[in-house]
């Protein structure tokens, strides 16, 4: 539950190892993406709330709560289009902060 408090503070929840190991475990995966530049980027439903993980170019991994499945969905597809206009060199980058 902590996760959650920290995260709907936070427009960006930088987590350890450890504890996305805790929130995978105890989370619903919804839907699990590889982004193949940056790591998986997941939508997590913990305990009826939805969070997104995903992991920066730095290799910080990193939560943002998700108010609903739309405003998700919304990032995901946002994001994959990021990645996927960086695929064919556009020299896009992503503001993960």
């Amino acid at each position: 539950k902590e996760i959650i408090t920290r995260a709907k503070k936070e427009a960006c929840l930088k987590i350890n190892e450890k504890e996305l190991e805790l929130l995978l475990s105890k989370s619903k995966v919804v839907e699990d993406k590889d982004t193949l530049i940056s790591g998986k980027l997941r939508l997590l439903n913990y305990q009826n709330n939805l969070l997104i993980q995903e992991q920066s170019d730095k290799g910080d991994l990193l939560i943002r709560f998700m108010q609903n499945k739309a405003e998700a969905n919304k990032f995901i597809d946002e994001r994959l289009e990021i990645y996927d206009r960086m695929w064919d060199g556009c020299g896009c980058k992503v503001d993960y902060y």
